[in-house]
């Protein structure tokens, strides 16, 4: 376990090198002047070239590349737009979307896995059919819209919750049951299809021909089984949370890192974009070093695997 978890960190460096270089590239090929952009159109020339040469626009690719990366490492990228340091308003953001990450997930985890051993174990039943058809609109139902429906009927019919902002507790629940429903539905899915599979297996039968309760058998035995490709979507699912969920950070005001690297994007704010990409980029090979761990401390046989390695 530690050699993977050294590899992994060490496979982190040329991640983040490689990002680096491809957004540093990327941002440069989107149209329009940041100097512009943030003196407005009718500044002056002596304006505009003060901003370039303050943040090295006006220097070759190769020279702002270097200048870039001097900055980071010295943790001081300064926002173009605000003139702030970019860390500085980066993790407050962050901290809103683990939030907002966690909150979500604390509902659709025990959720989901509930409604997919239930409607594994009730197969072809009332139950499972309810559960599929909920599953199915949860994966098809574009997020934006179901959280403009939440919004319309809880915050403007109902008057109960408010629409969007981050005041208190009750502006974290719109958000996080709309991020919730879309990953309750993906988790159920997987759950049933691999609960069914793991059902039909010798061993399973061979236990409740014995006469080992029924109940024990699937929650005891099966369970374990199935949680392998349950972690992975979850951990993957939770990598791409925490990258931000854009559509519904936007739909709720909700001030996340997601949102904080769109505005970025819109104002072309370069130091913005690549700091928050490569910061991303990092948190999400962590969340990958996390499910591996996950999977070795479910499964002895990944264990032995990793030890033999």
């Amino acid at each position: 376990m530690g050699k993977l978890i050294l590899m992994r960190v060490l496979l982190l460096i040329p991640v983040l090198l490689g990002v680096s270089i491809f957004i540093f590239l990327l941002m440069r090929l989107i149209p329009g002047d940041p100097a512009i952009i943030i003196a407005g159109e009718n500044a002056t020339p002596e304006m505009l070239q003060q901003i370039r040469e303050e943040f090295a626009l006006d220097k070759p690719l190769a020279i702002q590349y270097v200048t870039f990366m001097k900055n980071l490492l010295s943790g001081k990228v300064v926002s173009i737009k605000t003139r702030r340091p970019v860390f500085e308003e980066l993790f407050p953001r962050f901290l809103n979307t683990i939030h907002l990450t966690l909150f979500s997930m604390a509902i659709a985890i025990p959720l989901g896995i509930t409604l997919g051993i239930l409607a594994a174990a009730h197969r072809n039943s009332l139950l499972d059919n309810f559960v599929m058809v909920l599953a199915l609109l949860g994966v098809s139902m574009p997020v934006f819209w179901l959280g403009i429906i939440l919004i319309l009927v809880f915050a403007v019919q109902l008057g109960w919750l408010p629409s969007g902002g981050k005041e208190g507790f009750a502006n974290l629940i719109l958000p996080s049951l709309t991020i919730a429903f879309a990953l309750t539905s993906m988790i159920a899915r997987m759950a049933r299809a691999m609960m069914v599979e793991t059902l039909s297996k010798e061993y399973i039968r061979t236990a409740v021909a014995y006469g080992l309760p029924r109940r024990k058998v699937v929650y005891k035995y099966a369970l374990k089984n199935v949680m392998i490709p349950i972690v992975t979507v979850i951990g993957l699912q939770f990598g791409y949370l925490l990258g931000g969920a854009v559509l519904t950070e936007s739909v709720f005001g909700w001030p996340g890192i997601g949102r904080y690297i769109v505005d970025g994007i819109f104002s072309r704010d370069y130091s913005v974009v690549q700091v928050g990409i490569m910061f991303l980029s990092m948190v999400f090979v962590l969340v990958n070093l996390g499910v591996d761990v996950l999977y070795m401390l479910i499964d002895p046989k990944v264990r032995r695997d990793v030890s033999k390695a």
